[in-house]
C-alpha cells in the first residue's frame, strides 16, 4: 500500500475560505493526498451537491477510509445519491457544518486516520 502524505492541518475557517497548513484558501476547498485544493464546482448549498462533485475524493490514488464534508454554516445533508456513492465505493461520509468537520478532520488526521475533507466555506 502506498504511503499517504501526512494531512495538512487546518488551522483556522470564516471570511468566505480556510487556512490549511499556514496558507490561505479561498472558497469551497478539498483535502486529498497531503494537501488542500479549491473545490472549483462546489455549489453553495450542500443540498445540491451530486456524486460528480466527489469524484476527486472517491477516486482518489490512495482512497481514504472516510470523507469529512463540512456543509456550510449549518448541517445540510446531501441528497441520497450523494451517501449512496460513498457506500458503495465502501467509504464513510461524515456530514456535519464546516465549523465542526474542521475540528474533526484535524482530530482524525492527528490520529494518522485516513481522512479527506470537502469543505463549503462559511
Amino acid at each position: 500500500m502506498p504511503r499517504e502524505a501526512r494531512a495538512p492541518a487546518i488551522d483556522a475557517y470564516g471570511d468566505g475560505g480556510f487556512r490549511i497548513g499556514g496558507v490561505r484558501k479561498e472558497g469551497a476547498t478539498l483535502i486529498l493526498d497531503g494537501s488542500a485544493r479549491s473545490w472549483r464546482d462546489a455549489p453553495q448549498d450542500a443540498s445540491a451537491l451530486t456524486p460528480e462533485h466527489f469524484a476527486d475524493l472517491i477516486d482518489a490514488q490512495a482512497r481514504p477510509d472516510m470523507v469529512v464534508l463540512g456543509a456550510g454554516e449549518r448541517l445540510i445533508h446531501p441528497p441520497a445519491s450523494v451517501r449512496k456513492a460513498f457506500r458503495d465505493a465502501g467509504i464513510g461520509l461524515e456530514v456535519m457544518d464546516t465549523g465542526s468537520a474542521c475540528r474533526a478532520y484535524n482530530l482524525l488526521a492527528g490520529e494518522a486516520r485516513r481522512v479527506y475533507a470537502a469543505l463549503l466555506p462559511v
